[in-house]
């Protein structure tokens, strides 16, 4: 370890106590400008956010920097690294604890910020201070966390020989990808809070901010999407158990946020197009963050156990619950003195509306984050109130959530067919015909085919039909009327159809991704087959059509762990998977990695278990349908929202405002 590399961490620690010094005058400028009367003050919030985010990426870097070269006087480092980890473990070693984590945390923090002060100079210049405040404060409690109790710059004296090891289940490509995604969701989710408490202290009217949060929620959304999919890739891949999703505290910590922030991309259209649900609006993207907070807090206070939830002190889980509620407090406590001022300029007119229909989304995604919350957070309030201990589990959440979608699922189907304002009920029910009639039929055959199955499955199938053949009769319509229009060829008339209304078809694709999703869910989740059995070389395992080899198991080593790899072959197609059991000697951890053959309709899913007597092994085998849907899925979703994105925002009639400009330099 050279003399360098040890200075290079009291720099980044250095950088660190700066950030927080520069973060809190982004914080506080505002109220000096108004306080002193000296308006030019408030930029120093503005200019501030881009000093904190090149001080956070400086400690961001030394701290990667400490964790490649394995300088092991880190403290943080010596327990979450190791000199035989493999590179790409050791830079995604850097969040794989409870300090690295929590820095990744600031930084994107800081990374929204400061896009959002550029994005702004010229489109909200009046408000940009106090956005940037906002953010700012935000900035202060994480850093505040980071420096005196959850310090990654903490030094190890005298210097460990060696470190301890990443855990084993975090040494896998996806904590490249899934943890930074999920945060990425996470803390976008602070820009709308941001937007929306400068609106509620300003009384910025409605009208001219809610279309600029669009897109950030849009981002934000996307980023918590792909974070949940991702991690029920590598859940299913990884553990072993043939499942993607088990309802787990952790799971549910993610899918909470997401569950709002898709109520609020709903809810912003309503309000972009028809100028209501302002007041509700605020309250959706303040309840959203703060869900993001919360999942922080659960996964990262030490008060669950698992993989992502790391064992802290009480000091740490104090903390980061007090910056919770002082964040709830102060911003519901502003929406409730100052929300009357975001009064709704329209009101629904009939029922039979597009927006209407929005409400019931609003409400159904509303209903079920109050599920999840409830069967998340009632065991952990029992426990801390009674000693009591208590698990919820899978049945309760399917139970209450499984219609909670279905519904969803005809709101989706129908909500493409009817207009805004008010539906002529004849028209819509000839519109509502041909849907109406595949989904039928699609669910009497699946009935048919399958015999006794449970009730969801033929409801669901025909629910996804009946949406599917609405969304495809919509566009169908609108292809035919450019042709009228245009008299293009239907090619043509196909593309200029999407490219002349990106946002509407974009946001028909993402629901075509979500109906392949839930196709996914459906067969993994109803026709699932599982088996397990002790084999021996050249035993042959029938599971539904598929037949499995066992040709036997070998031995090797890598440089961090031994493993036993057995092969089977599958006869129906002559490929092979190689399920492992792995052992990482510095930890003495056994793992168990998967073997997985995947076409589009079946995954076959091959565990390696204990050894048994006589050569022998146990073995796990799972059939899996139509399980790849829940990713194909995911891919379709992020297109469209791409597609939704690139489209521009909806012109509205010019409103005088004054804009401060940012004083001369």
């Amino acid at each position: 370890m050279t003399d360098i590399s040890l200075n290079l961490v009291e720099l980044g620690h250095f950088a660190a106590y700066l950030a927080f010094a520069v973060a809190l005058v982004q914080a506080l400028a505002p109220a000096a400008a108004r306080f002193t009367g000296a308006p030019a003050l408030a930029w120093l919030s503005v200019r501030a956010a881009t000093l904190v985010f090149v001080l956070t990426s400086i400690g961001g870097l030394i701290l990667m920097h400490a964790f490649v070269v394995g300088n092991f006087s880190v403290l943080y480092v010596a327990q979450h690294s190791n000199s035989l980890l493999p590179l790409m473990y050791k830079i995604t070693a850097l969040w794989g604890g409870h300090e690295g984590s929590l820095y990744l945390w600031l930084w994107i923090l800081t990374l929204y910020t400061l896009a959002v002060v550029w994005y702004g100079r010229r489109r909200y210049a009046e408000h940009l201070p106090l956005i940037a405040a906002v953010q700012g404060w935000l900035m202060v409690g994480f850093l505040g966390l980071i420096l005196f109790l959850s310090n990654p710059f903490e030094r190890l004296i005298p210097a460990a020989a060696d470190g301890n090891d990443l855990n084993p289940l975090l040494q896998d490509p996806g904590m490249a990808f899934h943890p930074p995604m999920l945060y990425l969701g996470y803390v976008g989710f602070s820009v709308p809070f941001a937007f929306a408490i400068t609106a509620l202290i300003t009384k910025w009217r409605s009208e001219l901010w809610i279309g600029l949060i669009r897109r950030w929620a849009l981002i934000a959304w996307g980023f918590l999407t792909t974070g949940i999919l991702l991690g029920s890739w590598w859940a299913y891949y990884e553990l072993g158990w043939g499942g993607y999703w088990a309802w787990d505290p952790v799971e549910n910590a993610s899918f909470m946020p997401w569950l709002l922030g898709t109520a609020l991309v709903h809810s912003i259209a309503v309000q972009d197009r028809r100028r209501m649900l302002h007041a509700w609006n605020i309250f959706l993207v303040i309840s959203t963050f703060s869900l993001s907070l919360l999942g922080t807090f659960l996964v990262r206070s030490g008060v669950l156990s698992s993989v992502h939830a790391f064992a802290v002190d009480p000091g740490r889980g104090a903390y980061i619950l007090t910056f919770m509620v002082i964040v709830l407090t102060v911003s519901f406590g502003i929406f409730m003195a100052r929300g009357r001022y975001q009064q709704a300029e329209e009101a629904i007119t009939s029922w039979l509306s597009r927006e209407s229909l929005f409400v019931w989304n609003n409400v159904l995604f509303t209903v079920a984050c109050a599920v999840v919350m409830l069967g998340t957070l009632y065991p952990l309030a029992l426990d801390a109130l009674t000693g009591d201990k208590i698990t919820v589990g899978a049945p309760y959440f399917n139970t209450v959530m499984v219609p909670v979608f279905l519904i969803v699922l005809l709101l989706m189907g129908v909500g493409y067919l009817v207009p805004w304002r008010k539906a002529n009920r004849e028209k819509l029910g000839r519109r509502l015909l041909a849907p109406v009639v595949v989904g039928i039929a699609g669910a009497a055959l699946l009935a048919t085919i399958f015999g006794p199955v449970h009730w969801t499955g033929p409801v669901a199938l025909g629910l996804v039909l009946l949406a599917l053949t609405s969304h495809l009769t919509d566009y169908a319509r609108a292809v035919g009327v450019r042709r009228a229009q245009h008299n293009e060829p239907v090619a043509r008339a196909m593309v200029r159809t999407v490219t002349g209304n990106r946002r509407h078809y974009g946001g028909m694709v993402v629901h075509m991704g979500i109906l392949v999703i839930a196709l996914g869910l459906m067969g993994s989740g109803l026709f699932r087959l599982e088996r397990a059995v002790t084999m021996a070389p050249g035993d042959v395992l029938e599971i539904g059509a598929e037949k499995l080899r066992f040709d036997g198991v070998r031995q090797f080593r890598e440089a961090n762990y031994v493993a036993i790899q057995a092969r089977f072959t599958l006869l129906n197609s002559g490929r092979a998977v190689f399920p492992e059991r792995r052992r990482y000697p510095r930890q003495e951890a056994p793992m168990t990695e998967t073997g997985i053959d995947s076409t589009p309709l079946r995954d076959v899913y091959a565990v390696l278990a204990d050894p048994a007597p006589d050569e022998r092994w146990g073995v796990h085998v799972y059939l899996n349908p139509l399980v790849q849907f829940i990713w194909i899925g995911g891919g379709i979703v992020l297109l469209g929202l791409t597609l939704t994105l690139s489209g521009r925002r909806r012109a509205r009639a010019p409103v005088v405002a004054a804009v401060v400009p940012e004083p001369a330099k």
